[in-house]
């Protein structure tokens, strides 16, 4: 079989890298099986490598290391990378130009998203790599797309749920209309594009009442994609009567994009495993549990148990695995609104959509951890050392062991580290940002604008 290579070293940069995603490929269906964000992302990088290859053939490769993208990553989460590989072979999605009218010309058809996938080791260099191929029958649309959407790779990587990323997707399609307005559809079209979940799969009630989804979905999805990418989108509700029948999205581009994004997408948040372990969840199932659940849904049921495992006014928790893995089921643990440990971006996955300190406290985090990385960088090795010691003694001990396992390998060479050392480094040298700083930070952007 011919094999077709990316250019120059086999390596793609999903951080600078632009997609011309196949208008067909945006508004997806699944009819069997579920789409996640990783599959959804994965999808993306995949469809990247092959777009920037160099020659024709059937099959296309690069090293698994670039795929995941300067994640946190060890053996146990190519186990995560084959999951979603063998979900990208087995789910059966409906590739269509976005709409569910059937106007005379438009074409409809059903397939997997990649036709195969190998991961294997160069038995000489020790490299790992991914060997792929989509469906003749899609391969040229995907790969030459005579209609698409550009999508930065770069906002990509800041999304944190498959919601998210799917709307994030379909609404970039629509910037530069001259309405600004996508599509106009029923609800229940929606709901399976942006749950990632086949209609055969959800609960009664959701499949009953717009207000789940909108719940669920619709808002956590529009404050994601307001908080942490180029463009500003605002629901739009169309009612028959007091139901709401139909929905669609204005899209405008932000006056000032989000500033000071990560250069590399983070593709698992590992943490979230390690703590699954920590209340009892065996390893492998916390694994299939992260590879099958939406981030923020996980990130929720977590909090709640627990908290609910710290409550000294409530009788103990008898079972926290089970209580966990029913709140994930369900989906009826509070949404975390913001987490200000995490990287920016990461922090305001859940925060409303009008929240504007949160998106500047997120922009300003950002900025200091660059102003961190110069002033460590202009010291002497002797202070570099000293600063790396005290965040093993000060900072590491509290990270998951995912983090302390690649710090201990990599050190500073990890994306993952490298964000955490400069958040600390950060807050070591300035401590907490105050009002006085984030009303400082804007009017020295304003200026700059």
């Amino acid at each position: 079989m011919a094999t077709k290579r990316a250019k120059k070293t086999d390596v793609v940069s999903p951080s600078s890298a632009e997609l011309r995603k196949a208008v067909e490929a945006i508004a997806i269906q699944p009819k069997s099986g579920k789409i996640t964000l990783l599959t959804r992302k994965l999808f993306n990088v995949l469809l990247t490598v092959a777009q920037q290859a160099d020659e024709a053939g059937d099959t296309y490769r690069a090293l698994l290391s670039d795929i995941v993208a300067n994640s946190a990553f060890d053996s146990n989460d190519t186990a995560l990378v084959k999951e979603h590989l063998r979900r990208m072979v087995s789910v059966q999605v409906e590739w269509s130009q976005g709409s569910s009218s059937q106007k005379p010309g438009r074409k409809w058809g059903i397939s997997t998203l990649i036709a195969d996938a190998e991961i294997l080791e160069d038995p000489a260099t020790r490299r790992v790599w991914v060997e792929f191929s989509f469906a003749p029958k899609i391969k040229k649309k995907l790969l030459d797309p005579v209609q698409y959407a550009r999508l930065s790779l770069q906002f990509q990587s800041q999304l944190r749920s498959s919601a998210g990323l799917a709307l994030y997707e379909i609404c970039v399609r629509y910037l530069t209309n001259p309405s600004h307005l996508t599509m106009r559809e029923a609800w229940e079209w929606w709901r399976p594009i942006l749950s990632g979940t086949p209609d055969t799969e959800a609960g009664d009630e959701a499949k009953r009442e717009y207000k789940y989804f909108k719940r669920d979905y619709l808002r956590p999805a529009i404050a994601e994609v307001n908080a942490v990418t180029n463009i500003f989108v605002e629901l739009i509700e169309h009612r028959e009567g007091r139901r709401v029948a139909e929905i669609q999205f204005r899209v405008t581009e932000r006056k000032q994009p989000m500033l000071a994004l990560d250069e590399h997408p983070n593709v698992f948040d590992s943490t979230l495993v390690d703590r699954m372990v920590k209340i009892g969840i065996p390893l492998k199932e916390a694994q299939t549990l992260y590879a099958d659940s939406e981030e923020n849904r996980i990130r929720a049921a977590l909090q709640m148990t627990e908290q609910r495992m710290r409550s000294t006014t409530l009788p103990p928790v008898r079972s926290a695995p089970a209580l966990f893995k029913d709140a994930l089921k369900k989906g009826y643990a509070p949404p975390v609104e913001a987490l200000p440990s995490t990287p920016a971006g990461k922090a305001l996955a859940g925060a409303p959509a009008d929240d504007a300190k949160a998106r500047l406290l997120g922009e300003y985090m950002a900025y200091r951890r660059k102003e961190a990385q110069a002033l460590y960088e202009e010291q002497g090795e002797a202070e570099r050392e000293v600063a790396r010691h005290s965040f093993e003694e000060d900072e590491l001990p509290g990270l998951g062991a995912h983090m302390r396992d690649d710090w201990r390998r990599r050190g500073l060479e990890s994306k993952l580290t490298e964000t955490a050392f400069f958040d600390w480094l950060a807050r070591k040298t300035w401590g907490e940002p105050t009002d006085g700083d984030l009303l400082a930070f804007t009017l020295s952007q304003s200026r700059a604008a």
